[in-house]
């Protein structure tokens, strides 16, 4: 199976400047105007394109917050003035101003400017919150909205945006938490059970709502989600595969980089839509992959790869593990990075004599799909994520399991070996 490439976005630094959305769109606006989109298929992340027709927001630091109504992208500049230009297709169209009243005009006290419905909403640094109504290409006088106060923690709330009638606070720490707005009145703080969110200091650099989606992209260009149900935030998916965070030895060759990282990617695309795993093991996963993990080569006979538990750094014998095949990659390194993420396993136990997989007794002896001490674990789990797929899997776990087992070893250092380094059905 093909691996499409990873799309990354907003990843030139401080060249791009905002990142908002529109309908199922991520639009990336860069210092000097450009304007950029990435199509968001299910939880896939499109190729970049630029737009034809003007720039936007490219005056330097005049140009303060960009946000977007409808099809409207919506510049707000330092003084308070309020340009928009509206979206056809792929084209920006020229730059109007908005008549009626000043948005945002207090310098810094002015922290936050998101927008709901046809309301234009700041959010000021003691936590007042002041709403714009706009009719048109008009913008009605601010309003003090009455209630409770928002986001006024300083920089521990780091960024704020909407989803429906909600305003979202995401501190530093990666908690969330919620005001419904009804009417003119903003409604008590509350806490969002579930996963955390861009709690990863300045990596984290663009937070954004997609639907009943939060949306996170880094400095690298990785795009991270978590789906809301509710009042619980669940746990984050990768919608693009980037890794340009791992690293390898020098004396990988690029062709084995490449493959090394496509495999990656489409373990990753595997495991977004598996079941094998909770989320609290997927959460976990994604973290040991948000970490800058070092690949070496491995030139030990009848080994596929290896890691240590809770490390950053994966091992892989190219000469045994990648004439095997796509899928048998995808499946070593995806097991090699659950050790990474803390998971381990006990030593598998063969069938003993007049015994097989053919009839599995799991409190005696391993047989894949068992759910037993050894297949049952993170690692095995995550394995067969990736073989899942496949027409003839329970013929080919087997034959797996004839072949290849891990040993975690006294320094916490898990090998995956196969056929040609120990005896068929050996423990592992």
């Amino acid at each position: 199976m093909s691996v499409s490439a990873p799309f990354p976005v907003a990843f030139n630094g401080a060249v791009d400047r905002f990142v908002v959305t529109m309908g199922n769109r991520i639009i990336v606006t860069t210092q000097n105007g450009g304007v950029f989109g990435h199509d968001i298929n299910g939880n896939t992340v499109g190729p970049g394109f630029g737009f034809g027709g003007s720039n936007v927001a490219f005056n330097g630091p005049i140009d303060r917050f960009v946000v977007t109504m409808g099809n409207r992208i919506i510049v707000t500049t330092q003084n308070g003035g309020v340009f928009g230009h509206d979206i056809n297709g792929n084209t920006v169209g020229p730059p109007f101003a908005f008549g009626g009243s000043n948005v945002a005009f207090n310098g810094p006290v002015d922290r936050f400017v998101v927008t709901m419905g046809n309301r234009i909403i700041v959010i000021t640094q003691d936590g007042g919150v002041f709403g714009h109504d706009i009719n048109g290409n008009t913008v009605g006088p601010g309003f003090g909205f009455s209630g409770s106060k928002v986001a006024f923690n300083g920089p521990i709330d780091r960024f704020v945006v909407t989803m429906g009638n909600r305003i979202i606070v995401i501190t530093q720490d990666g908690g969330v938490f919620g005001h419904d707005i009804n009417g003119n009145t903003v409604g008590p703080p509350f806490a969002f059970g579930g996963s955390k969110v861009a709690f990863n200091g300045a990596f984290d650099r663009f937070v954004v709502t997609m639907g009943n989606r939060i949306i996170v992209t880094t400095q690298d260009g990785a795009v991270w989600a978590h789906d809301i149900n509710g009042t619980t935030v669940g746990p984050p998916f990768p919608m693009n595969f980037v890794l340009s965070h791992f690293t390898f030895e020098s004396d990988i060759s690029a062709t084995n980089r490449q493959r090394t990282l496509d495999r990656h990617r489409f373990a990753l695309t595997r495991i977004a839509v598996c079941g094998n795993l909770s989320a609290d093991e997927r959460t976990k996963l994604h973290e040991a992959y948000d970490r800058a993990v070092h690949h070496t080569t491995l030139t030990t006979d009848g080994v596929n790869a290896s890691a240590t538990v809770g490390g950053s750094r994966l091992n892989v014998n190219f000469g045994v593990l990648f004439p095997q095949g796509d899928e048998e990659i995808s499946q070593t390194l995806i097991h090699e990075m659950m050790h990474c993420a803390g998971f381990t396993h006990p030593q598998r136990r063969d069938p003993p004599a007049g015994s097989s997989c053919a009839s599995p007794n799991p409190a005696v002896f391993d047989c894949p799909n068992d759910n037993g001490v050894y297949y049952g674990t993170p690692p095995l789990r995550a394995e067969f994520c990736i073989a899942g797929d496949q027409s003839d899997v329970r013929r080919r776990l087997r034959d797996k399991a004839a072949t290849e087992s891990c040993v975690i070893d006294e320094d916490g250092v898990a090998t995956l070996h196969t056929e040609a380094a120990r005896q068929p059905l050996a423990a592992s």
